[in-house]
């Protein structure tokens, strides 16, 4: 508890939630003010500024309170880590799904998939063809 309060990263979620709110505070009060002098857009903004601070206030309160080890790619590892030390005794068994044989002379392939799978082929033969690993300058016409 105390690292998750006292780290350097929540020092500075603390500072930005303590310098944030009173700057939206002091903003509502200037938009309530231009408000009062005549401006019709800052009704709208000194309503926009406390939601702003609320929000602050909300976020600091979740990244406070996250446990990344849980969350994210760093979750998903870890519990894929488990899974597998699992003990094949802890593990509930499904039951297993006949799968009903399938004649390979009765699945036809349609020309067209045919033809996509054979140029997709083709193109991961030749590499990637990304902005990185241009293998021909991109030459562009009618460009002026």
């Amino acid at each position: 508890m105390r690292e998750r309060w006292l780290s350097k990263r929540a020092f500075a979620l603390h500072l930005g939630v303590i310098v944030f709110v009173p700057a939206c505070a002091f903003a509502a009060w200037w938009q309530i003010t231009r408000a009062q002098d005549g401006n019709g857009l800052s009704y709208l903004y000194s309503v926009e500024w406390p939601i702003f601070a609320i929000l602050a206030v909300y976020f600091w309160w979740m990244l406070l309170h996250t446990d990344f080890d849980s969350v994210g790619l760093k979750g998903m590892r870890k519990e894929q880590a488990t899974r597998s030390h699992t003990p094949d005794a802890m593990i509930p068994e499904r039951p297993i799904e006949p799968v009903p044989p399938t004649a390979p002379s009765l699945i036809e392939e349609d020309p067209e998939l045919a033809a996509y799978n054979a140029r997709l082929a083709e193109l991961a033969k030749q590499g990637p063809g990304t902005w990185r690993h241009r293998e021909a300058p991109v030459v562009r016409r009618g460009v002026s």
